[in-house]
């Protein structure tokens, strides 16, 4: 109505009522975004964990582990190391605001750490319950069909098949960690750099 007069008060009550009711969802969004690097290392690092545990399996059923052939291996790497750029690179579409290399190295570091938890797991489960005479299969395996094999290099083989699986897991899951942090520290990198030329060549 005209002449109506609008209590000013109340307008700042409204105004404060919208704030505080805004603020458990800005809350919520930023604790999200924090989170993010975690949960994609999470993504990643289980589905590296499922290809690798697959791929153990195939070699273990195969006789590719009693072998020694590690092609399969080699193309496991290829896969972590793809698997770890994509994540990055995602993460930067997700939140480039927030593309720091403080939390892409977490996306590395947790895809290592699970997927090379998940290879533990399987391994202690392998050579524990599934075929707890492994390792000396492959030593014996090795002595009679690889004779191309020093004794220094059979005894060097010998010693890591006896080690605990628990043990040799835990190694493997460093050096996922190291190169998962590693390979995010390069796509960063290379990310970095061609936001640095796009940038250039605007302006």
């Amino acid at each position: 109505m005209v002449g109506e007069v609008t209590d000013p008060s109340s307008e700042s009550v409204t105004y404060r009522h919208r704030l505080s009711s805004n603020l458990p969802n800005e809350r919520i969004k930023m604790n999200e975004g924090k989170n993010l690097p975690l949960r994609m290392g999470f993504l990643y690092g289980a589905f590296l964990g499922v290809v690798v545990v697959s791929i153990g399996i195939i070699r273990y059923r195969t006789g590719m582990i009693l072998r020694g052939d590690q092609t399969l291996s080699y193309v496991y790497w290829g896969i972590f190391t793809t698997t770890v750029f994509i994540a990055v690179f995602h993460f930067k579409k997700l939140d480039p605001l927030s593309f720091y290399f403080k939390r892409t190295v977490k996306i590395g570091l947790i895809t290592g750490l699970i997927s090379g938890s998940m290879y533990t797991l399987y391994i202690v489960i392998l050579n524990n319950y599934v075929d707890p005479n492994l390792s000396s299969k492959i030593i014996q395996y090795n002595s009679l069909y690889n004779p191309e094999l020093s004794k220094d290099e059979l005894s060097n083989s010998a010693q890591i098949m006896k080690m605990n699986a628990a043990l040799r897991g835990l190694i493997y899951t460093m050096v996922c960690m190291f190169f998962g942090t590693l390979h995010s520290i390069i796509s960063t990198s290379i990310a970095k750099l061609s936001l640095l030329s796009v940038s250039r060549r605007d302006s």
